[in-house]
């Protein structure tokens, strides 16, 4: 796959543009690399002038082939020859384009040579070097007038062989004798970051522009403080919202207020990895003990004296074992130690089985009106679980998602099937990264490629989580155990990648998350795992699915754009 400079791409409002960076990062071979939206600034020929600016959609390098400045229009393209004059017909509309596209482009190609000829050795690394227009959303197969030649248009028809279209264009403007090679990629990229002034140099790394967009999410979460001052006067009550929109945040301040009455207090929750998550949040907070569901189960069961029997063999999380058995053996343990808790406090509530509840309540000194305070999004209940409360207990909603950029929050929500959708108050972010693949090999290439490029950009491996929905015995990436000499591991460990089920992070958040294998599940499921997996990023995300999946996805997320 081709190297994408910058990665992940910069915000753009053109789909076209989109289209094509993805494209280019999926089907490109790994001799190639593109550079998107180049600007630059030529000083002016006369002392007294004003400076040339100059732009490019892309900006495509080969160590063989050369360079190639690609203009990109969006829309049904005309081109009138009466008034040569060419218009592009989109969801706004037709308009007139400022521009001939291959006028513009060639210009591009000639204003970016006076730059590269200015940079040492340029005579020795010379590249061969031409410019192309793109149409991805029509077809252009006969020449609109001399100047604009179809032989160097990508359009609609050549996405499917991209990869043979680029080539074929390239190669038209080679010229014999130039050897441009590893010397000439390095100048070129040396060029780019000194000389042209390119948006993606003057932008602070990933790391750091993730930092600013957490400073500013930790910033918004002062309208909580409304709903944890309104619980203090609640005996019980659910607080209710979709992803991001700081239920566990909410969850950790209640039960840590309600511990520091000098009462028992117990904060659980159904997903081990977040009770971890959980148990370091609230370290050293006296009178409170954490623990997932089922591990409370296994500890109670033990302190009463009864028998745990050994699971039999790896379990899925539906087996008798999990619902059956271990809900059994905590009403024993609750009916022979007695209650135990003043207060409890449940996160990502929905995913309890209702079978369950009558067993957990029992460990409170009051079961049918002790303080009982749930956090829950319908819309992640992955196990069918139902809240214990009455409809005279109150659903204090949240109505703000503050945990993911705009971006990852305009992309979940599209999948979100709930009845009140969340509006999105965090930072903008950059769009989310919807990457297809042909085969399993294809994908284990494509997630190499999408690491490489973060780390490129200074982001740390540990900001990093690989979900599936699938465990790791029957995904194609993690049974590997390592990708491009990266080391996958099932917990977080210093120097390796983090890879989990989407059922195991639930409730849980990185930086960046990259989502795969969303397709080999049932349609039904679809739409959840790419709504929960996906809510588990704070400021990136990256998608890989099946070519076909893949367009499909971002036909639903264009259909559903502004």
């Amino acid at each position: 796959m081709a190297r994408m400079v910058p990665f992940p791409m910069l915000p753009t409002e053109s789909a076209a543009e989109r289209r094509l960076y993805e494209a280019f990062l999926e089907r490109l071979p790994d001799e190639y690399v593109v550079y998107h939206s180049v600007d630059w600034v030529l000083a002016a020929e006369d002392a007294g002038g004003a400076p040339v600016q100059g732009e490019c959609d892309f900006l495509i390098s080969h160590p063989v082939d050369g360079i190639l400045v690609l203009e990109v229009k969006g829309g049904r393209i005309g081109y009138d020859p009466a008034t040569r004059r060419w218009t592009t017909t989109g969801h706004q509309g037709t308009h007139a384009l400022d521009e001939d596209p291959f006028h513009q482009a060639r210009d591009e190609m000639t204003s970016l040579l006076d730059i590269l000829r200015a940079q040492p050795g340029f005579e020795r690394w010379r590249p061969s070097y031409g410019y192309a227009v793109a149409f991805p959303d029509g077809t252009y197969r006969h020449d609109a007038h001399p100047g604009a030649p179809a032989s160097i248009v990508v359009d609609h028809d050549d996405l499917g062989r991209l990869p043979e279209r680029i080539r074929e264009i390239m190669r038209g403007w080679r010229r014999p004798g130039r050897t441009f090679g590893a010397e000439g990629m390095e100048a070129l990229a040396l060029a780019l970051a000194l000389a042209l002034g390119r948006r993606v140099e003057i932008r602070t790394s990933l790391a750091t522009e993730f930092a600013e967009e957490d400073r500013r999410i930790v910033e918004l979460t002062d309208e909580q403080q409304y709903v944890l001052s309104f619980l203090t006067h609640l005996r019980r009550a659910a607080v209710v919202g979709p992803a991001g929109c700081g239920k566990t945040l909410l969850a950790v301040q209640t039960a840590r207020r309600l511990a520091g009455q000098g009462r028992p207090t117990l904060l659980t929750c159904f997903n081990r990895r977040l009770a971890t998550d959980l148990v370091q949040r609230t370290r050293g907070t006296a009178h409170l003990d954490v623990a997932h569901f089922h591990g409370l189960c296994v500890r109670l069961a033990r302190e009463a004296g009864l028998e745990v029997p050994a699971p039999p063999g790896p379990l899925p999380d539906g087996s008798p074992y999990f619902e059956e058995i271990l809900p059994g053996l905590l009403a024993q343990a609750a009916a022979r130690l007695g209650p135990r808790y003043h207060a409890m406090v449940v996160d990502e509530a929905q995913d309890l089985h209702e079978a369950w509840w009558p067993p957990l309540l029992a460990l409170l000194e009051r079961p049918e009106e002790g303080p009982l305070y749930v956090f829950a999004d319908d819309h992640q209940n992955l196990y069918g679980g139902r809240l214990p409360l009455g409809p005279e207990d109150p659903r204090l909603p949240l109505p703000h998602n503050l945990r993911n950029t705009r971006s990852i929050h305009e992309f979940v929500a599209i999948f979100y099937q709930g009845k009140t959708r969340a509006r999105s108050r965090g930072p903008e972010g950059r769009p989310v990264e919807v990457l297809g693949y042909r085969d399993e090999d294809d994908l284990v290439r494509l997630l190499a490629l999408v690491v490489r490029n973060l780390l490129d950009e200074g982001v740390r491996l540990d900001d990093i989580v690989l979900l599936t929905p699938a465990r790791t015995a029957k995904s194609p990436l993690r049974s590997r155990g390592r990708v491009d000499g990266i080391e996958l591991s099932e917990r977080p460990e210093p120097g390796k990648l983090l890879a989990s089920t989407v059922h195991a992070f639930k409730g849980l958040e990185r930086p960046v998350v990259i989502l795969a294998e969303v397709e080999d599940h049932h349609q039904e499921d679809f739409a959840t795992y790419l709504y929960v997996g996906g809510s588990r990023a704070r400021n990136h995300l990256v998608v890989l699915a099946a070519e076909q999946v893949a367009a499909d996805i971002r036909r639903r997320t264009a259909a559903a754009g502004p």
